[in-house]
């Protein structure tokens, strides 16, 4: 990760200008909105009355019912509802308790308003309201008439799409659905939910599509604290991908803000997501001076205008009353400070520190006096350090009472939040789901693993909701439990109150409330049963190399890593499921998948060697590979020599940008034009190179090849990188192993001196082209990525509690449910997730650096 702090690049100036998605845009505006309003919520599904955007009245509403719906309903009843008591509303095409006599006669004009939309309403049933509550409703009643267990889904799903705040929903569609819900309601047991909590809960797609948009928990708690003016200290603890870097956004409504971060593109990050709602912004980024600090136009009030094209031109930087949000890096922050303490006063101005935690997990490091300076220098009076992992309160008391001694009068609040509506199961180096109760096959070890996980509950999120339901439903069987605490008793009658969230919470519940006395064979039962989430017949092969020796991959001879497989043997020791190019491709679905490792170039190796490409096949990419080499070596030289030959030439006083324009537009001398030539021959001459389908992963050659009994997953993630992207690694003065990780969907992150490839490494990250991401650790920090699976390799022993979890925070940060995994190659690893740490780090640095003494 680059923490060095430098002024920003004329890329990235450039980048913050692309727009985010419109549906982004919602977000923010409701971020935004969100700080004086804190129960915002919209909701952009479509009514039958939003859709046609006709005037709501009485008759309106009846004829929609009668035109498109009436029949459908009759006719289901009719079909499947003969025996529900819904029977009584009518028979087809009839019904009483809608009778319409009373109505006023409808307007002509609205008749013909809605006869005009009707062929545009028959095309977009999908998307109202309606017609997706009436489906689901015809499934429920068909399933409870063929005496199928799956009607319960069609129940849970109903009752929770009517939390939604979809406005002007037809009120006889709802009276069916509302009468229906409650008849089955009536006899369905609890405990029939939970059952089928993965499938009704974890994998229904209605959920997410059709909620609510709110601020989460954590944002409305923040924002009611920060409209108190006095001053405060407030740790900001949420999980990742819950909005916490968005929120400045809100808190400039009222105040300035001072967004400090160490890993500069999330700070970019927010700046662009500003931008899109028309923020007035700046940036201290390698500041030593305020001269060197640089106002965003919509921030700008002096400025000259540009002739040609009318718009904003030179900007006056020294002038900042109108920035609501200074972005800045952590050497910049007291220039940053100070720069906006001469437009505002301190108590209308708040300190937000992202990630505070960054570099804390090193006894030392460049940023630390930085960090130091920071804090003792600081005449901020509000402060929110913001971080998905922090130490608590009671490991930081010391920075408490240091705050508390330089403001007076002020308070310090705990913010933590364990929002999370996917679960991203952690699975160890064999495969299997971890939970507590298969950690621990003493009962003391377990009841305070269960204690410790209830008061961090930030680790729910990484419980899997299958492994949840096998265990709480074994011990409800088997009488393990008081009846006070049985899932029935539990939850109640109300099938809504059933969430990923309060099943976790009720799956410590009974953790720490079980009645038996051998936990021991309890323990060894479940353990017994369990399965693999991913059965892997594959063993890692036994490779020969073609060359004696093999050693590091050069940028300008790649040694032969085009291994000939012999037959394979079973090595002892080493586990199966990491084969990514191979056997356990499959089992990489949805999106792409993050490997962090101490030794990146190591596991790239690794994966160019278990690739399983055919000698003759990587012997021809090789010859490709330095044949277009060679071909580069040549134009760069040629290149080099025009420039020194038209430097020569220039006619004294003439202008660098006027030799520019002369090679450009072909005026260049007899010899310089000759060399060009000889360019443009060379260009002819690179080679296309490509990968066979067979050898990309998850293509269907590859997965007919590789997945178990050759069948195609649909849901298996395949690299996408364009011809031109492929074409341009190529031709990057870069190690040759790179380039051919590339062809297999495989990016690196790791110390280059290539920019180039890091930025196109970064825009193929972005747009989800990559298949894997193998990085260093220090890139856990605000990775916005979206990673579907994570691989913790087996030699990041060092790493700690905290930065851990935030590896583990990379994972699932989309807003959608799919599969996810967290995948650990070091079981111990794992055991330290679910107790205290006996020592945290980053607690003793922050004690020692959030200090104002000397």
């Amino acid at each position: 990760m680059d923490f060095t702090q430098n002024k920003l690049t004329k890329s990235e100036w450039e980048n913050l200008e692309i727009p985010v998605s419109p549906s982004e845009k919602q977000i923010l505006s409701m971020i935004m909105n969100g700080f004086n309003d804190v129960n915002i919520n919209f909701n952009e599904t479509l009514s039958m009355f939003s859709f046609t955007k006709v005037e709501k009245t009485p008759e309106v509403e009846y004829l929609l019912y009668k035109k498109y719906f009436e029949d459908f309903i009759a006719t289901t009843i009719q079909k499947y509802g003969k025996d529900m008591p819904i029977k009584k509303y009518g028979a087809v095409g009839t019904f009483n308790l809608f009778a319409g006599s009373e109505l006023k006669q409808l307007k002509s004009a609205d008749l013909i308003r809605i006869l005009n939309l009707d062929s545009n309403i028959q095309v977009n049933k999908s998307i109202i309201f309606e017609y997706l509550l009436l489906d689901l409703w015809k499934e429920l009643v068909k399933q409870i008439t063929k005496k199928k267990q799956k009607y319960a889904f069609y129940l849970y799903t109903l009752l929770q799409l009517k939390k939604a705040s979809i406005s002007h929903i037809n009120k006889y569609v709802m009276t069916i659905v509302d009468e229906t819900l409650a008849h089955v309601n009536s006899f369905t047991k609890t405990s029939e939910i939970i059952t089928n909590a993965y499938e009704f809960i974890e994998k229904n797609t209605y959920l997410l599509r059709y909620e609510d948009r709110t601020l989460f928990k954590h944002q409305k708690e923040l924002f009611t604290i920060c409209k108190n003016e006095s001053p405060k200290l407030i740790l900001y603890t949420a999980p990742t991908g819950t909005g916490k870097t968005l929120s400045p956004i809100g808190l400039s409504e009222k105040y300035r803000v001072i967004f400090v971060c160490v890993a500069r593109h999330i700070g970019l990050s927010l700046a662009k997501a500003a931008i899109s709602v028309e923020k007035k912004i700046a940036f201290a980024f390698g500041c030593d001076t305020a001269s060197d600090i640089r106002l965003h136009y919509f921030a700008a009030i002096n400025y000259t205008k540009n002739r040609r094209s009318g718009g904003i031109g030179k900007v006056d930087n020294s002038v900042g009353d109108n920035v609501e949000i200074m972005i800045c890096d952590v050497k910049s922050y007291i220039t940053a400070m100070h720069y906006m303490l001469a437009f505002n006063p301190a108590d209308k101005i708040i300190t937000y520190w992202d990630e505070p935690t960054i570099t804390m997990d090193y006894d030392n490091h460049p940023l630390h006096e930085n960090i130091h300076r920071n804090w003792k220098e600081n005449k901020i009076p509000t402060i929110v350090l913001s971080c998905a992992t922090l130490p608590s309160s009671d490991e930081i008391r010391p920075v408490f009472d240091d705050f508390r001694s330089k403001f007076d009068n002020s308070e310090t609040y705990t913010i933590t939040s364990f929002d999370c509506k996917k679960s991203i199961p952690i699975l160890n180096k064999e495969g299997f789901c971890v939970l507590p109760h298969f950690l621990y096959s003493d009962y003391k070890d377990l009841f305070n693993c269960a204690k410790y996980c209830s008061e961090n509950k930030t680790l729910l999120r990484y419980f899997d909701l299958r492994e949840i339901i096998r265990f709480v439903e074994y011990i409800n069987e088997h009488g393990h439990i008081d009846s006070a605490y049985s899932i029935d008793s539990y939850f109640g009658s109300n099938i809504t109150d059933i969430t990923m969230n309060s099943l976790k919470e009720y799956y410590l519940e009974v953790i720490m409330r079980l009645e038996l006395e051998n936990w021991t064979n309890v323990h060894k039962v479940l353990s017994d049963f369990r399965k693999q989430k991913y059965s892997s017949t594959s063993d890692i092969k036994k490779i020969r190399s073609v060359e004696p020796t093999q050693t590091t991959l050069k940028s300008t001879e790649l040694t032969r890593t085009n291994s000939v497989c012999i037959a394979p043997t079973k090595q002892q020791n080493i586990s199966s499921g990491i084969l990514f190019t191979t056997t356990d491709a499959y089992t990489l679905t949805d999106g792409p998948t993050i490997f962090l490792a101490e030794n990146v170039n190591k596991i790239g190796s690794f994966y160019i060697q278990q690739s399983n490409i055919a000698p003759s096949v990587f012997q021809n990419l090789l010859s490709k590979i330095i044949h277009n080499a060679d071909i580069i070596k040549q134009m760069d030289k040629l290149e080099s020599q025009i420039l020194l030959k038209e430097a020569k030439s220039t006619a004294p006083g003439e202008k660098e940008d006027s030799k520019a324009m002369a090679r450009e537009s072909g005026r260049l001398c007899k010899e310089s034009q000759s060399m060009m030539d000889e360019i443009n021959k060379l260009r002819k001459e690179i080679r296309i190179i490509s990968l066979d389908p067979m050898y990309v992963p998850n293509t269907r050659p590859h997965q007919q090849t590789w997945a178990p009994l050759g069948e195609i997953r649909e849901n298996a993630f395949v690299s996408n990188i364009s011809e031109e992207v492929v074409k341009t690694i190529m031709m990057l003065d870069i190690e040759n192993h790179f380039k051919v990780l590339l062809l297999l969907g495989i990016g690196m992150f790791t110390d280059i001196k290539s920019i180039e490839y890091m930025e196109i490494m970064k825009r193929l990250a972005a747009e989800q082209k990559l298949f894997i991401i193998i990085a260093s650790t220090d890139y856990v920090y605000g990775t916005n990525y979206q990673f579907c699976h994570g691989i913790i390799g087996k030699d990041l022993t060092k790493m700690t509690q905290q930065k851990t979890l935030q590896a583990m925070g990379r994972i699932g940060r989309n807003n959608i449910q799919q599969d996810y995994t967290i995948r650990f190659r070091d079981d111990d690893m794992i055991a330290g997730l679910f107790s205290k740490a006996d020592y945290n780090l980053e607690a003793t640095n922050m004690c020692k650096l959030f200090c104002s003494d000397e």
